[in-house]
């Protein structure tokens, strides 16, 4: 009698906790679509570093790897410990990327990280202000300003390449 109680206690958590997770409809896309984002992040940035022909384009894709890979997983630690499914498929990288050598590459590569990071700091602005969760708020807060630092750091390479943004 007590393991049956204590099974309808612990499915009732279980139901309360995924209920909890699933009504915070910015939480779940915020991970969902951080954690995609991130992965293809990483993707480009392998793709930069072996086809790039600028330094700063080969550079700036090492410093997606190594900086994209901590928060991924940092991203995915919280979530997991919270509940939240987190996709566990690298998104295909783009046609751009993979289609395109030369300056060419590195022209679409760094309009796409422009574009990429505007759209993620959108994303991680709302998450810092609407999330219900405490730990994916702070998450997203904490990494902004590098996910800025990024933006700043790849317009910086498009005005060398004197590229119209």
């Amino acid at each position: 009698m007590k393991k049956y109680a204590l099974l309808m206690v612990l499915s009732a958590f279980i139901a309360t906790f995924a209920h909890a997770q699933t009504t915070d409809t910015v939480t779940t896309n915020f991970v969902k679509n951080a954690a995609l984002g991130g992965m293809k992040e990483v993707a480009a940035g392998k793709l930069a570093e072996q086809k790039g022909t600028s330094a700063s384009v080969k550079a700036f894709g090492k410093q997606m790897i190594t900086d994209h890979t901590m928060a991924n997983e940092k991203l995915a630690k919280i979530a997991k410990s919270k509940g939240y499914m987190v996709p566990k498929t690298t998104p295909p990288a783009s046609p751009l990327l993979t289609k395109t050598s030369g300056a060419m590459f590195d022209k679409n590569y760094v309009t796409m990280m422009i574009a990429d990071h505007k759209q993620t700091i959108a994303i991680f602005e709302k998450a810092s202000t609407q999330s219900k969760d405490a730990d994916i708020k702070a998450f997203a807060t904490q990494t902004l300003p590098k996910l800025k630092h990024h933006l700043s750091m790849v317009e910086s390479i498009a005005s060398s390449m004197k590229l119209k943004m």
